[in-house]
């Protein structure tokens, strides 16, 4: 059987890192952390976030971390 999915490392990099976001952000919606995506990925990033307070940005760490 022929291998179909044929992805480069960097393909694979990427969808690893895609993935590890989604899955940070799924979790913080169920804890009751109202945030985007786009700013979990930010937060996931390192940067800074207005309007968001500084114990969702850490609970958002501690999801990075756990």
């Amino acid at each position: 059987m022929e291998n179909k999915f044929n992805l480069t490392r960097e393909q694979n990099i990427f969808i690893a890192k895609r993935n590890i976001v989604d899955y940070i952000w799924k979790s913080a919606n169920l804890e009751g952390i109202e945030v985007t995506y786009s700013e979990t990925q930010v937060i996931y990033d390192g940067g800074i976030v207005n309007g968001l307070t500084v114990d969702k940005i850490i609970a958002i760490n501690n999801l990075k971390y756990a």
